[in-house]
């Protein structure tokens, strides 16, 4: 296994957590700040903030589940 880095359960534990945490962190923070979903520099369909929202969700969604992911290898090593 040349090349390859072997990480402890701990610092998989902590990335997991990231991964969890800050995509939770970022959709509250634009749920309380939606005027950053759009522009005012020009003229914007409803169609534009709907795709520029579930784009958004679709990766914050990703983030989370690499985490679980993460999380879920990481619980099988202790």
């Amino acid at each position: 296994m040349e090349g390859m880095i072997i990480m402890s359960w701990e610092a998989r534990r902590v990335i997991a957590v990231l991964f969890i945490a800050i995509p939770l962190l970022i959709a509250i923070y634009l749920c309380f700040n939606s005027h950053l979903l759009f522009q005012n520099s020009f003229d914007m369909t409803d169609g534009d903030v709907i795709g520029r929202t579930l784009i958004i969700i679709f990766t914050l969604y990703l983030f989370t589940k690499i985490g679980f992911v993460i999380f879920k290898s990481a619980q099988k090593q202790p």
